[in-house]
């Protein structure tokens, strides 16, 4: 417990000095995106990359680059935007679950989001561009050190680490060609349909939170019905706790400076969680206090409960209605 504590410190500290000299090179405008960058540093890092080092570093360039373009547009361009958002959700959602989960595809789509939801011009777009892709350049580097002896090691496989390889290469193969009756082509259409959808409605209705729907929905559009159940539940519960305990809190606790702590709080204890509703009750807290210093606590939390259940019945409408898959497509290559 000692070292868990002593190592989620250390990256939390990381994570904040990272985030904050990101944004005072690139502007505080695109913090998020810097975020997302060091959480894509992070999940690609179990992932080996100098293979194809080349390759890896262009898609990941054309990646980066293409969504902040696109994104700026989209922000600015509400009909356009049903274009190039469905394109970028599908091209995301479909080459970023290779392996059949969304492990890959949450940072950059979130990245996508984030900057949907904080556009910039002038110098500022210039800047995002720029850290953008020096993002896919430091995420190349921390591939080279930390797979640096990868061609020189020879890796003993378990037999049933060897059929898992060879099932996900089954998958890749036959995947290689976009089919909307695969699991991965049905999910790349429900996740770029329903949240393209959304992102418009919440434009055309002018909803001052409503990116929460959004996210909501992008979190919950899973490859299969089944979790895409389970986290809406799990959602919904943390997102009602969270705003519970905020609430009580903001009631004990006056004071907006030791207010604003919570939102450190709550981001620092996310580190130990160990399961999506935990995961959501520490984000709520977080939003729900960083939110509320301008917009009212009471307002701020219904908003929150509201646009979070509207998100939820959407996605849950969206996985019935939109090329529905269940567990047991992952055994069959139909």
């Amino acid at each position: 417990m000692k070292n868990k504590i002593i190592s989620n410190t250390i990256m939390f500290i990381v994570i904040l000095l990272f985030v904050n000299l990101f944004g005072r090179i690139f502007g505080a405008s695109n913090n998020l995106v810097g975020v997302t960058i060091l959480v894509s540093i992070l999940v690609l890092m179990q992932e080996d990359l100098t293979k194809n080092l080349y390759n890896n570093f262009i898609k990941l360039l054309f990646i980066n680059l293409i969504s902040g373009i696109f994104s700026n547009i989209s922000s600015h361009h509400i009909y356009l935007g049903l274009v190039l958002n469905f394109v970028v959700l599908l091209l995301i959602g479909y080459f970023l679950t290779s392996k059949l989960n969304k492990v890959i595809l949450v940072p950059f789509g979130l990245q996508y989001l984030f900057m949907l939801y904080t556009p910039v011009t002038g110098n500022d777009f210039i800047k995002r561009l720029v850290g953008l892709t020096i993002g896919a350049f430091l995420i190349m580097l921390i591939q080279l050190i930390v797979h640096r002896k990868s061609k020189n090691n020879k890796i003993e496989v378990k037999n049933i680490e060897k059929d898992i390889i060879n099932k996900e290469s089954e998958y890749i193969r036959i995947f290689n060609k976009f089919d909307i009756h695969h699991v991965r082509g049905a999910y790349a259409i429900r996740v770029a349909l329903i949240t393209t959808i959304a992102v418009f409605l919440v434009d055309l209705f002018n909803l001052a939170q409503g990116r929460w729907i959004v996210y909501t929905i992008f979190a919950l559009t899973e490859l299969y019905s089944e979790h895409c159940i389970e986290r809406s539940k799990q959602r919904l519960q943390g997102t009602i706790i969270g705003v519970i305990i905020i609430m009580i809190l903001f009631m004990i606790i006056k004071d907006n400076t030791i207010r604003g702590l919570l939102v450190l709080v709550a981001g620092y204890l996310d580190s130990y969680t160990t399961n999506y509703r935990d995961k959501i009750i520490c984000i709520t807290v977080s939003v729900v206090a960083s939110v509320s210093v301008t917009n009212g606590t009471i307002t701020t939390a219904i908003e929150r409960v509201g646009y979070i259940c509207i998100g939820v019945m959407l996605a849950l409408l969206a996985d019935k209605l939109i090329f529905n898959k269940k567990l047991e497509y992952a055994d069959k290559l139909i």
